[in-house]
């Protein structure tokens, strides 16, 4: 299933410069933000997509949303950005990773699932899904909202989230 693409140049220059754990083997950098020991300040849209990237591969859909939130809201704590944590998009994300995942090969590193799958690296793409009204309420950042804009690729048979 390929998304809609909104990826520009710029976009993906910005979401795959930021980070020096692709450097680091999947072990290293699950263990690292699992342990808080992953800094902050190198934690952004691509590295929350291999966490749940590897959380997907590991683990049953439902079971790894568990983990993603939970880890999630503990490393915003742990680093004093609990007011950053957001339950919708957190699992907006998952879902299209998930999703994304079914078509993926066995093998597959993170690189290539991305390079497969660009649309993911698009910090626009729940524009296409959500009102920013509906995204900015309290109701999304708690708790799941459906998103009212257009729906998200049918789930149910990837049993996530």
């Amino acid at each position: 299933m390929k998304f809609k693409s909104f990826v520009s140049p710029k976009t993906m220059t910005h979401s795959n410069s930021n980070s020096g754990a692709r450097a680091w083997s999947d072990e290293d950098f699950v263990r690292a933000f699992e342990e808080l020991s992953y800094p902050a300040d190198k934690f952004h849209h691509r590295e929350h997509l291999r966490v749940a990237w590897l959380y997907l591969k590991s683990s049953d859909a439902s079971r790894a949303a568990e983990r993603m939130t939970a880890g999630i809201l503990r490393f915003a704590k742990h680093h004093g950005a609990t007011l950053k944590y957001h339950h919708t998009l957190t699992l907006f994300w998952m879902r299209l990773v998930a999703a994304a995942l079914v078509e993926t090969p066995e093998g597959c590193t993170f690189e290539d699932f991305l390079a497969s799958h660009p649309e993911l690296c698009d910090k626009n793409l729940p524009a296409e899904y959500y009102s920013e009204t509906l995204l900015q309420s309290a109701a999304a950042r708690e708790g799941w909202v459906e998103p009212e804009l257009q729906p998200l690729p049918n789930l149910r048979v990837y049993r996530c989230c």
